[in-house]
């Protein structure tokens, strides 16, 4: 019974998103029409604005009127034998030059511990993000995101029946060559079976590289403090790569290594991003 619950739980989580999605996107096709400014910046080539690999979020939004698909397989070992599979992804949608909307779920994720071998759907986040400046000479972009979780996992896959907010104050820099990303993020998680929240903040730090036209590389620091006595702190680092086969589309892979006790051991994953096309030109266009 409880397993039917959350999957009619689920799909009214998916199906109400995709609603607001598709109203957001025809009401702000609609703005854009009437405000010269906005539609001449939302009239621009289709490229991809990757979010991925890296916990680390840049302030440079999707595109205005772009919608982008984002999809990752990753495979993580946890310590002591343990390991999780995760296959996430969604959608994001630039309403304006300057913000963006996103969802994304865990469509798949597989867990193997001592408690056993479980299998289901994770859960579900959605959420915007803003960029307050674009960066100067001497100055970074700043820009923030907000995301809240939708429980959608079942308990024995680590989900909870509570929302959790999360943050990020989003600051973004060119120097020469070398593009740097810095994060800090505040979380709100509720708690499970008890009344209040638990609190903890994350730091990212990622910078990327172009190697080539095609390939780059993109190297990060992230961690969190303490959340509960369950969850601990923890320090890891990841290095990875991105390959781009067109300005639309923007293949990445890479792994991540623990720094600290409360890390997972390693991550090795693998992802794409595809920038589906420009709904307000179209619109336009019809």
């Amino acid at each position: 019974m409880n397993s039917l619950r959350l999957f009619i739980a689920r799909k009214f989580i998916v199906r109400a998103f995709i609603v607001t999605f598709i109203a957001l996107s025809l009401g702000a096709a609609g703005w854009a029409d009437d405000t010269p400014s906005t539609a001449e910046g939302c009239n621009v080539a289709v490229a991809s604005v990757p979010s991925r690999p890296t916990v680390t979020s840049a302030t440079d939004t999707t595109q205005c009127g772009v919608v982008e698909m984002e999809y990752g397989l990753e495979r993580q070992w946890t310590g002591a034998g343990a390991n999780r599979d995760d296959f996430t992804g969604g959608f994001r949608f630039g309403v304006t030059p300057k913000l963006d909307v996103h969802w994304s779920s865990s469509d798949f994720l597989h867990v193997m511990d001592g408690t056993g071998d479980r299998t289901g759907f994770g859960d579900t986040w959605v959420g915007f993000r803003y960029r307050f400046s674009n960066q100067t000479r001497h100055r970074p972009a700043f820009g923030m995101l907000y995301s809240a979780k939708l429980g959608s996992a079942s308990l024995g896959l680590g989900g909870t029946d509570r929302v959790d907010h999360e943050f990020a104050f989003l600051a973004s820099k060119d120097v020469r060559r070398v593009h740097f990303d810095f994060n800090v993020l505040p979380l709100v998680a509720g708690r499970e079976g008890a009344s209040g929240h638990d609190y903890n903040t994350g730091f990212a730090l990622s910078s990327a590289v172009p190697v080539t036209r095609r390939w780059g590389v993109v190297a990060e620091g992230y961690g969190y403090t303490q959340l509960n006595e369950q969850t601990p702190g923890f320090a890891s680092t990841m290095l990875g790569c991105t390959y781009a086969a067109s300005s639309r589309l923007v293949l990445d892979s890479g792994v991540d290594v623990g720094v600290s006790a409360g890390a997972p051991r390693r991550r090795v994953y693998a992802g794409v991003t595809y920038a589906m096309g420009n709904i307000y030109s179209r619109m336009r266009e019809r």
